[in-house]
């Protein structure tokens, strides 16, 4: 019977990836488990995502800084909790879990999850490339079940790491469920959905962090074209990241100070959903991109790049929205003017409610829960 159950990822940052662990651990409290959540650094943004935290969940700080230092705590951890199960996120954490499981000597069964495309995602070349191949390679075969969040995510990783194992499985984000339905309520005061702004202005939204991966550069330098066409249009991009600096001058050059707002991250921002025109996904590579589903739920327009991995699985070749390719501008831009002014995607609401089920928390819990009382 599954009672003692810990999740273990680096940090609470403001990422998806630590969105979803979260909302999983606050789900199976809910329903009476004993939930342990351990991280590594909760320092300044790296625990901005702690006040989403069940207080019903122990919070296991190990205060360690990098994944590394957490193998002898996460060890000693194993030897004195007697979990049932343990899952862990991402590859490293995943790797530094194996071994201190099987340095306790515990049975715990243990469930790994892989959130994005390794091709894409990992930058080691050469030595450190190869050391990583056979560390994933001798500690992966220990977990009773690695989750992929996609099926783009699973073929990427066993090509990557010629993986030979059968114990890799698709589980999609548990990322629609009431709460968010609530989320999209909340109001929200940006002064482009300001009623003297409002009446012609056509609002585009992205959200994520100022990363490579989200390629925001790409959107802005799309949005351009867009907006000399269409000077009506606005752009807003919700998150923080270490490429705000570059961002901000890029919209200097570009002249669109004016049209473009960098707004940071909000904890919601699914309220403006409602208010804006088009959600735009402008990945170099995601996962699972959570976002994405829930601006297709909120049923916004929605534009995205056929990244790995993701948007294909979402969006079903382009049926339930717009697909164009990585850096590709000119695509990109016609995109945003094919859903903002012109004949978009047509579905039958039948065919939206069954899609989406897949995505509903309800339903992917309960492959969790079946998966952790009996993982082979």
């Amino acid at each position: 019977m599954l009672n003692k159950v810990m999740f273990f990822l680096p940090t609470l940052g403001g990422g998806g990836a630590e969105r979803t662990v979260i909302q999983l651990a606050n789900s199976f409290v809910e329903q009476g488990l004993n939930i342990h959540l351990a991280v590594c650094n909760i320092h300044g943004e790296k625990g901005k995502l702690l006040p989403e935290v069940n207080p019903k969940i122990q919070l296991v700080n190990f205060d360690c800084g990098r994944v590394v230092n957490a193998l002898f705590p996460l060890k000693k951890r194993f030897q004195t909790e007697n979990y049932d199960c343990v899952v862990a996120t991402q590859t490293h954490t995943n790797v530094i879990c194996a071994f201190a499981k099987k340095l306790a000597g515990v049975k715990t069964k243990m469930i790994f999850r892989e959130v994005s495309t390794p091709s894409k995602n990992m930058k080691n070349e050469g030595l450190s490339k190869f050391i990583l191949k056979s560390l994933v390679n001798f500690t992966y075969p220990m977990a009773d079940q690695v989750v992929c969040v996609s099926n783009g995510v699973l073929d990427d990783f066993r090509e990557y790491y010629a993986y030979q194992k059968q114990n890799l499985i698709t589980i999609y984000n548990p990322v629609i469920d009431d709460a968010y339905f609530e989320k999209l309520k909340a109001p929200t005061s940006h002064h482009f959905f300001q009623a003297d702004n409002q009446a012609n202005t056509k609002v585009v939204m992205a959200v994520g962090r100022l990363t490579e991966a989200k390629n925001f550069s790409f959107l802005i330098q799309s949005f351009a074209k867009l907006n000399q066409e269409h000077p009506e249009t606005r752009l807003l991009i919700l998150g923080e990241g270490e490429l705000r600096s570059e961002l901000e001058q890029l919209i200097r050059d570009l002249n669109l100070v004016d049209v473009v707002d960098l707004a940071g991250f909000d904890p919601n921002p699914y309220a403006y959903f409602k208010y804006a025109d088009l959600f735009v996904l402008s990945s170099n590579w995601e996962g699972l991109p959570g976002v994405l589903i829930q601006a297709l739920a909120s049923k916004i327009k929605v534009v995205s790049t056929n990244c790995p991995s993701g948007p294909m699985e979402i969006l079903v070749n382009s049926k339930f929205g717009l697909l164009v390719e990585c850096n590709d501008e000119t695509a990109m831009t016609s995109a945003m003017k094919k859903a903002l002014f012109e004949n978009y995607v047509d579905y039958s609401e039948a065919e939206f409610e069954q899609h989406c089920s897949q995505f509903h928390k309800q339903n992917v819990l309960q492959r969790y829960l079946n998966m952790m009382e009996n993982p082979s």
